[in-house]
């Protein structure tokens, strides 16, 4: 009986090093690097919510207003990323409870998910039942391309409630911070090209 010499693992891969280098650099390496790479800049860019980075977002409806909201116009952005804004016609009125409520100042902001773009309107004072128009200035350019396939999209909106509460001799100031859709069909927002 002969024994054959069956070749080992090692002079196996010994023989094959160039394949397996090339396989390594361009099959595996980029499966692992892609997908790190997007997770990576989504993660690192995701909105933080009127530079609060503790803020935690509430619904409407556990807040003691009530807001009607309309995004009325928007202007693209120029070229020269200039000019661009989002105009929001609103109105803030107090649901009926037992509490004063004095003070409301709101502030809204734009903000995208792939990429730091960010802007606030001016916080304004906001006499309850008034309906009151707030602009964002938003020059960004969103159709820029932040890595392959993926644009930084539609801004997400954001709006700050500052108000006092007077509750039986005590008051207490409060800051609400609420992610708002919006829809440019169903809103008929005007939109008006750079």
């Amino acid at each position: 009986m002969k024994k054959t010499n069956k070749p080992s693992k090692i002079s196996w891969f010994l023989r094959h090093k160039l394949v397996l280098f090339i396989v390594l650099v361009f099959v595996v390496l980029p499966i692992i690097m892609v997908p790190t790479i997007y997770i990576t800049q989504y993660n690192t860019n995701k909105p933080i919510i009127f530079e609060d980075k503790k803020a935690e977002l509430t619904r409407i409806e556990d807040t003691p207003f009530t807001l009607d909201y309309k995004v009325i116009e928007m202007r693209e952005t120029s070229s020269d990323l200039k000019g661009g804004y989002f105009r929001i016609r609103y109105t803030l009125t107090k649901k009926d409870t037992f509490s004063t409520i004095s003070n409301v100042k709101l502030t809204y902001q734009l903000s995208t998910n792939w990429e730091r773009y960010t802007a606030t309107s001016t916080e304004q004072i906001n006499p309850l039942g008034t309906e009151r128009i707030a602009q964002v200035n938003f020059d960004f350019d969103l159709d820029k391309n932040i890595l392959p396939f993926v644009n930084s999209g539609t801004p997400i909106l954001f709006a700050r409630i500052v108000y006092t509460e007077t509750l039986l001799n005590s008051t207490l100031e409060h800051v609400v911070y609420v992610k708002l859709p919006y829809d440019f069909v169903s809103h008929a927002t005007k939109i008006i090209p750079a």
